[in-house]
């Protein structure tokens, strides 16, 4: 199964994010906030492309990256990101050991509505890199869902998985619900109507051969469908969310609900058919009462334009996965309280790792400068030169 041990790797906590917020450098980086009134001015010059600024002897590039509403994860991702990869002037040097961004780049964290809008955004240049789901990835190349009826976008390359969101089938412990092929004649709620939630589970339908008509779908926020699911008014809905996930753990702690598996011979062929998606585990105990299980998920992408200048994206990529910034990656395994020592060995390894599980199952190609760090590392095999 495809990045089947991206758990290990994927887990994002407050912490992390408040250890984020509090290093050094985040104190360059930001979504109008700590840089606003800074920024207020300079970005009206420099929102097109990254572009550079001149005081005698330093230049800054600034590089923004879109994320989403900045109460949400992809908010605190992105500031994440912006932490590792930012050294403007001034900031002093790298102490060995510790975080390191690219010498002279200011990164800006820009809220925003979520992955179709930043998709549009930096198609049309108007932020230089973004967050965007991999379905939304997938539709926005193939023309389809929220870009029906637009000319398909092609001129996005990716520069890493950065983070992976679980689909989660929840069903009543009383509704029979084993699989998917088990929610025909069920109430079953999908998200809003339009949203990726909803894409979700009618391409999971689709896929276990159930037709609308043979289930009684019910659109509905995640707080609004669980309030019905509590009231026996639902036998089942669709959730994605990193895992571990507070919202689920909720409704486990209350001992009514069960999370689906979705591993059998047709999610096997589904993943085949649909490279949006891909493989998750949740470990036994992770929620109260719930086993074990295999499901699937769709990566967060760190996507940028074709056109982007290869050298910087290569730094940027280099920065990602450089050792002194492990404890801030998106991807990161939480650390430890105190001093985290670690093998060398253990820990190359690890960060091997997630450069494998970062360009993995990508649904659009890497971006040139990125996919020379990666051969570089030898994460993907050097071209041919027959």
């Amino acid at each position: 199964m495809r990045l089947a041990k991206w758990n290990e790797f994927g887990k994002f906590g407050g912490g992390r994010v408040s250890a984020a917020l509090a290093h050094p450098l985040a104190h360059w980086v930001g979504g109008g906030i700590g840089i606003g009134l800074l920024l207020g001015v300079l970005l009206l010059v420099y929102w097109r492309a990254p572009a550079s600024m001149d005081d005698a002897s330093n230049v800054v590039t600034f590089f923004q990256i879109g994320t989403g509403p900045s109460d949400g994860a992809y908010f605190a991702w992105g500031g994440r990101l912006s932490a590792i990869i930012s050294r403007p002037p001034y900031s002093g040097r790298c102490e060995p050991g510790g975080p390191c961004g690219v010498k002279g780049v200011l990164a800006v964290v820009k809220s925003s509505s979520g992955s179709v809008a930043n998709v549009r955004a930096v198609a049309t240049h108007h932020i230089q890199s973004a967050l965007v789901q991999s379905l939304v990835l997938n539709q926005a190349k193939r023309g389809v869902g929220a870009f029906r009826g637009e000319k398909s976008i092609k001129s996005l390359r990716a520069i890493a998985n950065i983070h992976q969101e679980t689909v989660f089938l929840v069903a009543g412990r009383r509704a029979a619900i084993a699989t998917p092929a088990d929610l025909v004649g069920k109430r079953f709620a999908v998200g809003v109507k339009g949203s990726d939630t909803d894409y979700i589970g009618l391409t999971l339908l689709r896929a276990y051969g159930i037709a609308r008509k043979d289930v009684e779908l019910i659109y509905a926020e995640p707080d609004r469908a669980a309030n019905m699911f509590l009231r026996n008014q639902l036998d089942a809905f669709l959730y994605v969310a990193s895992d571990p996930s507070p919202f689920i753990a909720d409704l486990a702690n209350r001992g009514t609900i069960n999370i689906v598996p979705i591993s059998d011979p047709k999610s096997e062929a589904f993943l085949k058919e649909h490279r949006e998606f891909t493989t998750a585990h949740i470990a036994d105990g992770a929620y109260r009462f719930i086993p074990a299980l295999d499901t699937l998920a769709v990566n967060i992408i760190w996507v940028c334009d074709a056109r982007a200048d290869t050298a910087l994206i290569h730094d940027l990529t280099k920065a990602l996965f450089y050792a002194g910034n492990r404890d801030l990656l998106p991807m990161g395994v939480e650390p430890a309280y105190g001093p985290v020592r670690r093998n060398k060995a253990v820990a190359e390894e690890e960060r091997h790792q997630l450069m494998r599980a970062a360009t993995s199952n990508l649904v659009i190609p890497l971006h040139p400068g990125a996919e020379q760090f990666y051969r570089q590392e030898n994460i993907l095999a050097a071209p041919s030169t027959n």
